[in-house]
């Protein structure tokens, strides 16, 4: 029988001995097949074990359990190595409990006194620690729920006896035979039994002639001394049959020769011979007692008394017809244990631990956000790409005032929107949790960006998962980075934490998980189960705290590495840049934190914060003083906050928790409006696996127009589910991995130099053949869909030469060709050179599967360089990047810091003119030179920043250009880092691109991200980019003039600069990342789907 569910965890089951024949054993390799059967995954581990039953295990010491097992374990009695193995694990856990016996039992001397005292005592330690309890029996389930276990978590789950069937025939019955099997111990009443046996033996001799007592024991154990203390004494030992252990056909023996099977048991937690015999053709008499009667179904054969038992045993011995009826009730019985029946109960007990097949249908987004507009919007845009669209969408604003509330109007028919009037995130949160009708609710800040496959992944997991699984996470990647800001992260009762903490710390030494606030999930149940988000956390540590205090109920909170977001960590009233930091608030719900939890108090609860404010906070800021990067004055007012923060937070304390009853949902789930315009993973298409080949790669390797290209098409060919794999050349072999990206550093290799030819292109030849080299054992870790690389230095060349059918299809980007370059900068090369240059593009040309333009005007510029015509490999797609801006927390907001020779109040106030770019002659900057003083005249609040690498000392030139009125305002600003220039851009009046020739035009995109109007050459694809008049204005090549006279009209004509800044704004969505890496994935589906 299937279970129905789609949970892909094992079910480990664990003994601290696996041994030949005894009932326990028997029931844990019996209830492996049963779950076997039922489609699970199962393995046993144990301890010690028995040679007969070896195969069956693994050692406990090679146990390895993830969050996502279950682990059912089997207990009866003290366990030295294995409870506390299983206990401290991360995931279910199942105590499947075979019952202890009471060590009242035993004398005082006895070992098995003190083996079963601390059984009971390591049991009550350590239930807690369990989140469901099967039993034998209800008998054994009583006492759980005695010492606290819940209930609703309880299960009988019987012990498994097969049916009987006797192959040869059946010999006769020995008259008066009894039999007992078990143990013999105080509690088997063994003692009393030969006692009653002697007893009728002595009236009725044929209805006790012998007995049979088959059970291990200790000679010098007191209870056996006394049991043939009790046989001698009658006089009877010739007729009582002390067998010991017994291999099972001499027990089979014996069940088929005894005539009655009795029972004086004072406490059995199941009694599994009392299910065998009737199976067997013995009936049962026995007296009821603990779960004896449970076990027989209270059917005949139960007697109160030993007058009703002896009376029962002797017309068992002379009535046929009684024998028959009893053994029918008996053996009807018997089939409640059969393996099929109990299959049905284990179903009935791992229904509360395991979902049904997509038990997890919706998930409700919840987006909080205050004054972040522009995010906002970008988070809801990328919504609309999810691969699985079984998912609603729940703002919940406020108190904004930055035009978000228009925004949302405009939303009003696809999502659910509510007004929050104070700045406080976790009541935002529970007004989201308020409005949600999902299954799953998932938080994302407005800032952060889902993977295309999130809600699909979220669903997925919380349908393979056990049910115990409260809440769950993944990691997030950082904005503008292949770095993650997160991972796994820890945090313990003093809300001290670890992030990226190893995985296998959580739920050791105080370890608990809590999952990044942008990145946080949580079943709509478990949320409503604990009332929410304590409204103490109106910012810091509310995901935290929340996540603690579900993993405090015993649930679980899960975390996926398939689970991802993009977060830009924005600017916000409660973060301004590196130390400016909302302190008061952080520093308040660490201290209600901590004394909600920690178990502090008093004098010793503030003692204890003091010293770690103190070190974690204020010496990182005094530090800052010493550096030179934080003013005295500053750190002041930090520190003044963190103690403020302190004594709130304290005072707040009292009144913990500060949670309330959160309103029923509207029971009315909104679908947001998916985009299906593109190849979705999973759906249109498979997840590829994309190597991108290339020596530029920023921030890794490289800075220049392949780079950006690449970087931008790689971030985004991440988000919509692929793989992405670049190489790229370094001076050792290495990789760096963080989820679904890697890039492989790879040695050049020397072998590959040819002397003779040409450095250039010997270098390059060994590069291309370096990069097949680091391909081929790629493809062999990872099968490899598709290679992407430009047309520039021929990177993909010796992969190209293989046959179509023994390698990956290669995409060619069309980017500046060889001679063109060549032209443009000035280069002196031998005509011979040139050609090998020539030709290797003309062949990687010939062998590539697919053909990139990135503009028009390149393909025609590759056409007429190579005398070649398109075909039907050619395909357009423009490049693109991100439509919003890269900033930098760590390096502050609004602060330039690299721009020390430029005046702070110039940089606030000034109509800032901008250039980026290197400063060379075939970027223009000669042109802008000469442009520079009509430009600087014209409008007295024009400043011109210059910023780049200097190669040909212009900022040395600049006098020759500028009148001692007008040089002071022109700034040479050198190389700026990534941040900086996004700062740059936004602050810009306008860009200047006064290129002689672009196969594309990057740059001003990244102006456009800022709505930046650029002014830029009408020359190359240039005015692919620039649509004149509308996001920028073009002046003619070589025209000096032409430039002054664009830049001087967006500074003064009114209103114009407005109107190209809406241009730019729109202009950047038509060339976004998003539209490249849609376009790309066209292109690789042609080459791999089947026609």
């Amino acid at each position: 029988m299937q279970f129905n569910t789609s949970f892909t965890g094992r079910i480990i089951q664990v003994t601290e001995a696996l041994d030949y024949g005894d009932a326990v054993s028997n029931q844990v390799i019996a209830l492996g097949e049963l779950l076997k059967e039922m489609g699970l995954q199962t393995a046993v581990y144990s301890k010690w074990y028995n040679e007969n039953v070896a195969h069956h295990r693994h050692d406990i010491d090679e146990l390895s359990l993830r969050e996502n097992d279950i682990v059912i374990y089997h207990y009866y009695g003290f366990a030295e190595h294995t409870l506390k193995a299983v206990a401290e694990q991360y995931c279910t856990k199942i105590l499947l409990y075979h019952n202890i016996t009471p060590h009242e039992f035993f004398e005082q001397s006895s070992k098995v006194r003190q083996f079963c005292l601390k059984g009971r005592e390591q049991l009550k330690e350590t239930i807690a620690k369990f989140h469901f309890f099967w039993g034998d029996s209800d008998y054994n389930l009583h006492e759980l729920k005695d010492l606290g276990a819940s209930p609703d978590a309880c299960f009988v789950v019987p012990i498994i006896v097969p049916p009987f069937q006797r192959d040869d025939p059946v010999p006769a019955r020995e008259a008066g035979s009894w039999l007992f099997v078990g143990r013999i111990a105080p509690n088997k009443k063994q003692v009393e039994l030969v006692r009653l046996f002697a007893q009728t033996h002595a009236k009725a001799p044929e209805t006790a002639q012998t007995l049979h007592i088959v059970g291990g024991y200790e000679s010098d154990d007191p209870y056996f001394v006394s049991l043939l203390r009790e046989i001698d004494a009658h006089g009877i030992r010739a007729r009582i049959k002390l067998t010991g252990k017994m291999s099972d056909e001499d027990r089979e023996d014996i069940f088929s020769r005894a005539m009655v099977y009795v029972s004086l048991s004072e406490h059995e937690g199941f009694g599994v011979p009392l299910v065998e015999a009737p199976l067997r053709g013995m009936p049962v008499v026995a007296v009821n007692s603990s779960a004896v009667g449970e076990t027989m179904g209270n059917c005949t054969g139960l007697v109160n008394t030993s007058d009703e038992l002896t009376e029962l045993i002797a017309r068992l011995m002379v009535d046929n017809d009684l024998r028959a009826s009893v053994l029918d009730k008996q053996q009807i019985n018997a089939m409640r244990f059969f393996p099929k029946a109990v299959q049905r109960m284990a179903s009935l007990a791992l229904r509360p631990a395991l979902p049904q097949r997509r038990q997890f249908k919706k998930v409700s987004v919840v987006i909080c956000t205050y004054n972040r507009r522009g995010y906002l919007e970008r988070c809801l845009d990328y919504l609309r790409y999810q691969t699985c669209t079984d998912f609603e969408v729940v703002v919940v604003n406020g108190p904004s005032n930055d035009g978000t509330a228009e925004l949302l109007e405009r939303y009003a028919d696809k999502i659910k929107i509510v007004q929050n009037p104070e700045r406080n995130l976790s009541k935002s949160r529970n007004l989201g949790i308020e409005l949600a009708d999902g299954d799953i609710i998932a938080f994302i800040d407005d800032d952060a960006i889902p993977f295309d496959d999130w809600i699909h992944n979220i669903l997925l997991e919380y349908n393979s998962r056990p049910l115990t699984t409260a809440g769950l996470g993944g990691p997030a990647y950082y904005a503008g980075s292949f770095w993650f800001q997160a991972q796994d992260n820890g945090i313990n009762k003093f809300s001290e934490t670890k992030v990226n903490i190893d995985s296998d710390e959580i739920g050791q030494d105080g370890w608990f998980r809590y999952n990044t606030g942008t990145n946080a999930t949580f079943t709509k149940q478990h949320l409503r189960d604990v009332n929410g988000f304590d409204e103490q956390f109106d910012y810091y540590l509310d995901e935290s705290e929340l996540c603690f205090r579900l993993q405090q109920k015993n649930t679980l909170i899960g975390y996926s590495e398939d689970v991802i977001v993009r977060h830009e960590f924005a600017q916000s009233h409660n973060r301004g840049g590196k130390y400016n930091y909302n302190w008061l608030t952080i520093c308040k719900n660490t201290a209600y934190f901590v004394a909600a939890y920690s178990g502090w108090s008093g004098q010793l609860l503030r003692k204890k914060l003091e010293e770690r404010m103190k070190r974690e906070r204020i010496v990182p800021l005094d530090a800052a003083v010493q550096a030179g990067e934080l003013l005295s004055s500053e750190r002041d007012r930090h520190v003044a906050a963190i103690w403020e923060g302190i004594s709130q937070g304290l005072a707040d304390a009292q009144h913990h928790p500060k949670s309330r009853k959160l309103a029923s949902p509207p029971d009315a789930f909104k679908l947001y409006a998916p985009s299906s315009s593109y190849l979705r993973v999973g759906k249109d298409i498979k997840s590829l696996h994309i190597c991108i080949v290339t020596k530029e790669f920023p921030p890794f390797t490289g800075n220049g127009g392949v780079g950006t290209l690449y970087y931008h098409l790689a971030s985004e060919l991440l988000l919509m589910g692929h793989r992405v794999s670049v190489i790229t050349p370094s001076g050792e072999d290495r990789v760096h991995s963080q989820g679904r990206f890697n890039i492989y550093f790879s040695k050049m290799q020397p072998d590959a130099w040819v002397n003779g030819l040409d450095g250039g292109f010997t270098t390059n030849l060994m590069w291309s053949l370096s990069a097949f080299h680091a391909l081929s054992k790629l493809h062999k870790e990872r099968p490899i869909d598709v290679v992407d690389s430009a047309l520039w230095d021929t990177e993909t060349l010796a992969i190209s030469l293989l046959p179509s059918s023994s390698r990956p299809p290669v995409v060619l980007r069309l980017v500046t060709p060889y001679p063109v370059s060549s032209r443009i900068n000035g280069w002196s090369v031998p005509d011979n050179v040139t050609a090998l240059f020539v030709e290797a593009e003309r062949t990687l040309l010939s062998r590539a599967n697919a053909v990139i333009p990135i503009s028009e005007s390149i393909a025609k510029t590759v056409e007429k360089e190579h005398s070649v015509q398109r075909d039907v490999r050619w395909q357009m797609a423009h490049c693109g990047i991100a439509y919003w801006p890269y900033f930098d927390v760590e390096k502050g907001y609004s602060e330039f810091q690299e721009f020390e020779k430029v005046p702070r109040e110039a940089l606030e106030s000034s109509k800032l003119v901008v250039f980026v770019g290197r400063l060379e002659r075939r970027k223009g900057i000669d042109l802008l030179m000469e442009s520079a003083q009509r430009i600087l005249e014209a409008d007295p609040d024009a400043r011109l920043l210059i910023a780049g690498r200097d190669p040909e000392g212009w900022a040395q030139r600049a006098a020759n250009f500028l009148t001692e009125e007008t040089i002071g305002r022109i700034h040479f600003l050198g190389e700026v880092s990534d941040a900086t220039r996004d700062k740059l851009l936004a602050r810009a009046h306008c860009l200047v691109f006064p290129s002689r020739y672009e196969s594309f035009g990057l740059v001003p995109l990244e102006a456009f991200v800022h709505g930046t109007p650029v002014i830029a050459s009408r020359s190359g694809a240039i005015p692919e980019v620039v649509a004149h008049d509308f996001c920028g204005l073009l002046f003619e090549p070589e025209s000096a003039d032409s430039l002054a006279d664009s830049v001087i009209r967006t500074l003064a004509e009114p209103g114009l600069r407005t109107r190209l800044s809406d241009g730019a704004k729109t202009q950047i969505r038509r060339f976004s990342s998003r539209t490249s890496a849609i376009r790309a994935v066209e292109v690789y589906a042609d080459l791999i789907l089947p026609t």
